[in-house]
């Protein structure tokens, strides 16, 4: 599979989605090893917009949930509070996070920032209405899904 390829397609239809709200952003796709495979950051996202975009597809693709989802799971009291405190504070559970999936397989987390976080969750979960289809070198494709 070409993560490149599937992150390219992501962020451009993740652009498209904030052109629509007319919110700039950033997108960050990373693989499931913590590996960044694409940072993007639209004209007129605020700066720290990149690597909030960043935390948040770290959450998603090292913890397999939607940062938004992760949210009530890491607050005091809660089994998960600790993680927050990991990785050199790279945990993120602002909305705006995802998970993606290959054939059932858990392949890389998506991270949108740039506006609040109700903007931030819509467009990119509008950004993924539809599975991401990654044509191979070689004819064929595979679809590519965030995990609900």
């Amino acid at each position: 599979m070409d993560l490149l390829a599937f992150a390219k397609n992501i962020a451009d239809r993740v652009e498209a989605q904030s052109a629509r709200a007319k919110v700039p952003v950033a997108v960050c796709v990373i693989d499931i090893h913590g590996n960044t495979i694409l940072k993007h950051r639209m004209s007129g996202a605020p700066a720290f917009s990149i690597e909030l975009s960043e935390r948040k597809a770290y959450t998603s693709a090292l913890v397999g949930l939607r940062t938004a989802d992760l949210f009530p799971l890491v607050q005091p009291g809660q089994e998960l509070f600790p993680l927050m405190g990991l990785s050199g504070g790279r945990f993120c559970s602002m909305g705006g996070g995802a998970p993606l999936t290959s054939e059932g397989q858990l392949v890389a987390g998506v991270g949108v920032s740039g506006g609040t976080v109700e903007q931030d969750v819509s467009i990119l979960e509008s950004a993924l209405v539809e599975p991401v289809v990654v044509r191979a070198a070689v004819g064929g494709g595979r679809a590519l899904t965030r995990r609900s």
